[in-house]
């Protein structure tokens, strides 16, 4: 098994030949660990482009707050879903109005539109997948899956068989994705490991010895937590 494609596949395409033109359409901006990109009563109506770094996107009903992604490079989003954008660490953002951006999009034809659909394409997948997971399986399952998508996605097999990758997620990051307590996450991660199916090195990289068998742990639990 091969790591899936390259998030930065649609930064590629904008220097490209072909996406060169709407690349020239969008500004650069710098932001600060912490800040707020946008938010519910943004008055800006912006395209964004990640370049570099994460940016968490979470809501919250003044009580709660749920993390409903990571935007990672080569993603897009808008300003207007009513979702709060946080820089998650430095961050380099590529911004366009959306206006001049769908104009740039009907000049720029099929291949800059072909290219954009498959990045919102895996964006609307992945909110699927987490809607699913919150309704249908307990925090065990939704950390394995999350921990499988994320080897699959930037994990790299050794000679010894085994997957490794960096994890770039602190215990709380991890609780605001899987809509639960960072306690339980840390509960579910320690229960993983006594079964053999992840270890941890140190905080920043993560083993599968076996994605077949974390696959099949994943499949197993589908009861809501």
């Amino acid at each position: 098994m091969q790591p899936a494609a390259s998030p930065h596949d649609f930064l590629r395409f904008l220097e490209s030949p072909e996406g060169v033109a709407l690349r020239a359409g969008f500004m650069s901006r710098r932001c600060r660990s912490g800040e707020t990109l946008c938010g519910p009563g943004t008055t800006r109506d912006e395209v964004l482009v990640l370049r570099r770094g994460r940016v968490r996107v979470h809501t919250s009903d003044g009580r709660r707050e749920l993390t409903l992604m990571f935007l990672e490079p080569g993603d897009v989003f808008s300003t207007h879903t009513g979702a709060t954008l946080t820089a998650a660490g430095a961050v380099e953002l590529l911004a366009m109005p959306t206006r001049h951006f769908a104009q740039a999009l009907e000049a720029g034809g099929t291949p800059a539109v072909v290219s954009i659909m498959r990045v919102l394409g895996r964006l609307l997948a992945h909110t699927v997948e987490r809607l699913e997971d919150l309704v249908f399986r307990d925090v065990h399952a939704r950390l394995a899956r999350l921990l499988l998508a994320l080897v699959r996605r930037q994990g790299l097999r050794q000679a010894s068989g085994v997957w490794r990758c960096p994890l770039p997620f602190t215990l709380t990051d991890l609780a605001g994705v899987l809509g639960t307590s960072r306690q339980s996450v840390s509960a579910a991660f320690s229960a993983l490991e006594r079964q053999g199916l992840v270890r941890r090195e140190g905080r920043q990289w993560l083993n599968i010895p076996d994605l077949a068998l974390l696959e099949c742990h994943t499949a197993a639990k589908a009861s809501p937590s």
